[in-house]
């Protein structure tokens, strides 16, 4: 694991691991993904039928190829992607996820671990924890959520996180 780019002068990394590699892929919507199977087929056949008619209008399928494919396959293989890409690090002031995507670079958010953060853990096994605070600003009150999927020493996080916001009180 890379130290933070841009990490606060005097804080610490107390704990930065990655989820689990063996996520399980997204089949909560199968509707949606027999839709995309259904877009898949019509856009081949489509393009097929085209370039037989020596059409350039083919090309015009591959929209339809693309939505097909996000909804078939990228879409429910997204929290794999994720697991393999995500990297999760607890300083002593705040909670960081980044993922560091090949084509579009890293993307980081963070949350500032508080005594009012509301810290919350599933019983699964890897576990996930679930970090929520109310943040106010100039546009009111909005919820903030953070999650570290999938991390397997759970327990030890989640003292590390009592600790950090012991520490914050």
């Amino acid at each position: 694991m890379t130290p933070l780019p841009d990490l606060v002068q005097g804080e610490l990394i107390l704990w930065q691991g990655r989820p689990e590699g063996r996520a399980p892929l997204d089949v909560a919507r199968p509707a949606e993904i027999l839709f995309g199977f259904a877009f898949l087929l019509f856009s081949v056949f489509w393009m097929q039928k085209a370039m037989e008619s020596g059409n350039i209008l083919w090309m015009a399928g591959l929209i339809f190829f693309g939505l097909g494919l996000r909804f078939a396959v990228i879409r429910p293989y997204l929290p794999r992607l994720r697991a393999r890409f995500a990297r999760y690090t607890l300083t002593n002031r705040r909670a960081v996820v980044a993922l560091h995507w090949p084509v579009i670079g890293m993307r980081q958010q963070a949350l500032i671990v508080t005594p009012a953060t509301i810290v919350d853990t599933d019983s699964q096994d890897p576990a996930t924890i679930t970090l929520r605070q109310i943040l106010t600003g100039r546009e009111g009150a909005r919820p903030a959520t953070l999650q570290f999927e999938r991390i397997s020493e759970a327990r030890h996080v989640l003292d590390l996180i009592r600790t950090v916001q012991k520490g914050a009180a």
